[in-house]
């Protein structure tokens, strides 16, 4: 599976319509680092601080809030029709 591919099954499993747009900057910024540099990645000390500030980041800057809130969107689109998606858990 390419990284693309991987990144796109990540945030399809982790974006729904519920969270804050603080939560979805933090789930895309995890689903990404995560893709990059795999799951044990995550297990590093620091690694919430870092996402959190990376999270805190994209909320505050109009345009990455932008960016961040229209690739949540086009998942959460996308999801509308494969309930079963929605419904598996976050």
């Amino acid at each position: 599976m390419s990284s693309l591919e991987s990144f796109n099954q990540k945030l399809e499993e982790k974006i729904n319509p519920n969270l804050s747009a603080k939560e979805l900057a933090e789930r895309i910024v995890v689903a990404a680092l995560e893709t990059e540099y795999g799951k044990s990645f995550t297990l590093s000390a620091g690694f919430a601080k870092m996402v959190n500030t990376l999270a805190d980041s994209i909320v505050a800057n109009p345009e990455l809030r932008r960016q961040a809130l229209a690739i949540a969107s086009r998942y959460i689109n996308k999801n509308c029709g494969n309930k079963t998606t929605l419904t598996k858990g976050t």
